[in-house]
């Protein structure tokens, strides 16, 4: 996995105003957690960590970040574990918390997965569903998968993909369940003919209904 450098500045915990304005200037506040050390408040470059995340291609970064303070500089290998964003604007980060980690020590990271063509069955009307579109694995951190591409072009109405189809690298371990559908092509619903429309309804012209009890023998008395 490729690591990339990130600048990153103490922050002092202020007032709301105060970190709206870093805001307003490209910076965004954040907290490193993690490893039995105590939560770090940090400030960097929202544009920087945006662009990182996107060569990327997902959360699971790791970030050699330098965070630079009077008394010198400290580096720590550090992924993103939350990201907030404005409600409104979905390209607008908010705040950021990053998590310590050891490269020596396995991580649960869940790695999106790419379903690759199109299935035979969907051309043959079927209807293409995923279930799932990320999965949990367990691995160093220098052995998390980008992604898992995930060929469907060979499925065929009413086949399906399972977590036991993926082929995992060397040294990663599945975490979910190997018998879970992550994909399937479902058999078209036909549309249900309703038969209570098309039955005649009772009491109708030309169909047989049942005597009132009782107007027979009424007739026999009036005779």
């Amino acid at each position: 996995m490729e690591r990339i450098k990130l600048v990153a500045f103490p922050r002092e915990m202020g007032s709301k105003g105060k970190t709206k304005e870093l805001r307003s200037k490209g910076m965004l506040p954040g907290v490193v957690y993690g490893r039995g050390d105590a939560p770090t408040p940090v400030t960097l470059e929202s544009k920087a960590l945006k662009k990182a995340l996107s060569t990327a291609g997902g959360m699971n970064v790791l970030l050699d970040m330098e965070i630079k303070g009077d008394d010198g500089a400290s580096v720590e290998t550090v992924m993103v574990k939350e990201l907030q964003r404005h409600p409104l604007q979905y390209d607008f980060l908010v705040h950021a918390d990053l998590l310590r980690i050891s490269l020596d020590e396995k991580l649960e990271v869940k790695v999106p997965l790419f379903f690759v063509g199109e299935p035979v069955g969907v051309k043959e009307g079927g209807l293409f569903q995923v279930q799932y579109r990320e999965v949990r694995v367990q691995c160093l951190p220098a052995e998390i998968p980008d992604s898992f591409e995930v060929p469907v072009e060979a499925l065929n109405i009413g086949d399906s993909l399972s977590v036991a189809d993926l082929v995992l690298p060397p040294g990663v371990e599945m975490l979910e369940e190997l018998d879970e559908t992550l994909a399937s092509v479902l058999i078209p619903q036909e549309e249900e003919v309703d038969e209570a429309a098309e039955a005649p309804e009772e009491g109708v012209a030309g169909t047989e209904t049942e005597e009132t009890p009782g107007a027979a023998d009424e007739e026999a008395d009036n005779a």
